[in-house]
């Protein structure tokens, strides 16, 4: 309910709620004042917002975790919320306290980040009616009043009387975002109550608690090394009260975990806010993490958050324990925990002592048999795992993500065209309802808007990714692991692998050739370059399987040290192989000491074509002989195309018995 002040058209309070005030003080330099109150149903659903229902802009930026806990599923919301609670008629019904933080708006209802105080609006009288006398007695000499920006707060005691402007004043729920817009979908949906809720349910009172963040009402901040704005500290409130709430996919879990190391080590590499360019690190403007797809082929993508969560899971390789009560389990843990986030000869420790040393203190009895489980990385031990994954992973994974030429030229594409802090970047922020209006709004006004300023740019980027293995999360996997053999495994420091420099240096040359297509030829050959390694025979279709990404890999190890292989012999002065000799040279065990898991591609990739679909119909005719024949004829010829360098080479053009032996050099 509305009620117009004496300054009517000026300002509309609502009508005032009564409940208790208090004030939490745990913080030092900290205190944040609250008022508990029982409002009733309808004046809940009326008159108290979720974050989809403030005004879009495009001129807001959102943080990462911001991003997640604006945006309601509505899926969730009818099928569990309303359809397997409200209306089922066996459950009894209970919802606990929904928080409110109220915030001061601005004429076109955006959220600002303090309260007007220069305005000539006179507060509202006490009593708010002259015919309440229960209102009445709030005007007593021993009520202390507070008027600031719109709202109005009396305190007498622990008894509290709360209201605002609505004009001037949004009460947004910071948690149980989802329970008020499912009460508000229980009431108007035609589907269910179709805008009027039963007698027998108009009586339902809602528990509500309203953070205020004014210091005549008693809040107190006396640190000032964060963002302590209105809209900062509701965002803090929203992401500290939220990220224990129920979680409805992977995207939503990781990032708010804040306990999770994978969940740390993504952060890592994305710009803090929506609306930021950053030269090392991914913008967050052009990721996406919306939903838990780990695809970015399609649309503007430049990666996916789910997606950069299993690529870093898979390049830290940690093994938690099957059993988190079994000691070998958790000790095979922790070694696996200070050979990847460890560095130098220090491992990963909290206050001087050893994650191995804290296990054993802490988890383990007298006799140090394990008395309490032990299944991830302790919190206070993330600070220096995390410091191990910026030294060991972060420098090389990131020039991957970033540097690799079809990475290069969408970011470049993005740059020219202000993609990443421009309107584009901040409509795509935007969740799938706000976005609606924008569209809705900015094309009343320029009905070419979203085409020139949205779709256009879509395309174009769709366009660049279009048939390339640079943008499918399979490859990406593979060339991580690639990265993971030269910087990590080796250091850098092994003169055959070279550093990731040389790398990209390879796949560079290799998408310049465009033989990185998903569709690429194979001169003179029957099938697809990439058939019998990636893609089936007959439809060309990608195969998403463990097994399609470690012969992608092998390709790409092959193709890479084959190429630092003839640099180095044409550094030496030595004979060049030809493409026979270099595949036996791959083949032979001998080499593999050199060469890391050399044979282990080579068998990966002998073992893709080693089929009946490769071999054809007259496969039953054919002896052994014939068919390794085949196997290596092919296997040689996409081997020499990653080649460039072999390309020039006149024993390329004739390929003699002596090809087929082991190479014994």
């Amino acid at each position: 309910m509305l009620i117009f002040s004496n300054n009517e058209g000026k300002s509309r309070f609502n009508k005032p709620l009564y409940g208790l005030t208090g004030i939490y003080t745990l913080s030092e330099g900290i205190a944040l004042p609250y008022v508990l109150s029982l409002v009733e149903v309808n004046r809940a659903i009326d008159e108290l917002k979720i974050a989809e229902q403030i005004p879009a802009s495009l001129e807001t930026k959102w943080s990462l975790k911001e991003l997640f806990q604006r945006e309601i599923d509505e899926k969730r919301v009818e099928d569990d919320i309303v359809k397997g609670y409200l209306l089922d008629p066996n459950k009894l019904k209970f919802f606990n306290a929904i928080t409110i933080v109220l915030m001061p708006k601005d004429d076109d209802g955006k959220i600002q980040n303090a309260f007007d105080e220069t305005t000539s609006v006179a507060p509202p009288p006490i009593p708010w009616d002259s015919t309440d006398p229960d209102d009445e007695q709030w005007k007593n000499f021993q009520s202390e009043v507070a008027n600031f920006g719109g709202v109005q707060f009396v305190s007498t005691g622990v008894s509290a009387r709360l209201r605002w402007d609505e004009d001037r004043v949004l009460a947004v729920a910071v948690d149980g975002q989802h329970r008020l817009w499912a009460l508000r979908t229980f009431r108007e949906d035609p589907r269910f109550r179709g805008g009027t809720l039963n007698t027998i349910e108009q009586q339902t009172k809602i528990p509500i608690l309203f953070i205020l963040l004014h210091p005549s009402a008693g809040f107190k901040n006396l640190q000032s090394t964060s963002d302590y704005s209105i809209r900062g500290i509701a965002r803090e409130l929203f992401t500290d009260l939220n990220k224990n709430a129920k979680t409805v996919d992977k995207a939503r879990e990781l990032i708010l975990d804040d306990k999770s190391i994978s969940a740390q080590c993504v952060r890592t590499l994305l710009t803090e806010s929506t609306g930021e360019d950053a030269k090392d690190k991914l913008p967050l403007s052009l990721v996406r993490w919306q939903d838990d797809s780990n695809r970015f082929d399609s649309s503007y993508y430049l990666n996916s958050l789910v997606h950069l969560d299993l690529l870093i899971s898979a390049a830290l390789d940690l093994k938690p324990p099957r059993d988190p009560m079994e000691k070998k389990h958790v000790l095979d843990f922790i070694d696996s925990i200070d050979s990847a986030l460890g560095t130098g000869e220090e491992k990963v420790q909290y206050e001087g002592r050893s994650l191995e040393e804290y296990y054993i203190e802490d988890y383990c009895d007298e006799d140090g048999n394990p008395d309490t489980p032990f299944a991830r990385i302790p919190e206070n031990y993330l600070g220096s795992a995390i410091e191990g994954f910026k030294v060991n992973f972060r420098p090389w994974l990131i020039k991957l993500l970033l540097e690799f030429k079809p990475y290069r030229n969408l970011l470049q594409y993005a740059r020219e065209h202000n993609l990443i802090e421009g309107t584009f970047g901040s409509y795509q922020a935007q969740t799938s309802k706000h976005k609606g209006i924008i569209r809705q709004r900015e094309i009343a006004k320029d009905s070419d808007w979203n085409s020139r300023e949205i779709l256009s740019h879509q395309a174009a980027i769709n366009s660049i990714k279009e048939n390339q293995w640079a943008f499918k999360a399979i490859f990406q996997k593979a060339i991580v692991r690639l990265g993971r053999i030269v910087e990590f495994d080796y250091k850098a420091k092994d003169k055959n692998l070279g550093n990731i420099d040389d790398v990209l240096s390879c796949l560079d040359r290799l998408y310049d050739k465009g033989i990185l297509k998903v569709d690429a030829d194979l001169p003179d050959y029957p099938f697809r370059l990439w058939t019998f390694v990636a893609i089936n025979q007959g439809t060309d279709k990608i195969k998403v399987a463990r097994t399609v990404e470690d012969r992608i890999f092998s390709l790409l190890c092959l193709w890479y040290f084959g190429s630092r292989k003839i640099q180095i012999d044409v550094a030496k002065g030595s004979q060049i192989l030809s493409r026979r000799k270099l595949l036996n040279f791959f083949s032979a065990d001998k080499n593999k000491a050199e060469w890391p898991a050399c044979t282990d591609a080579y068998k990966a990739l002998y073992k893709g074509f080693d089929t009946v679909a490769f071999y054809g119909r007259e496969h039953e005719k054919m002896n052994n002989q014939q068919k390794e024949e085949m196997v290596r004829d092919r296997f040689s010829a996409i081997l020499a195309i990653g080649l460039p360098e072999l390309n020039t080479q006149s024993s390329l053009l004739q390929v003699s018995e002596e090809d087929d032996e082991l190479d014994a050099e």
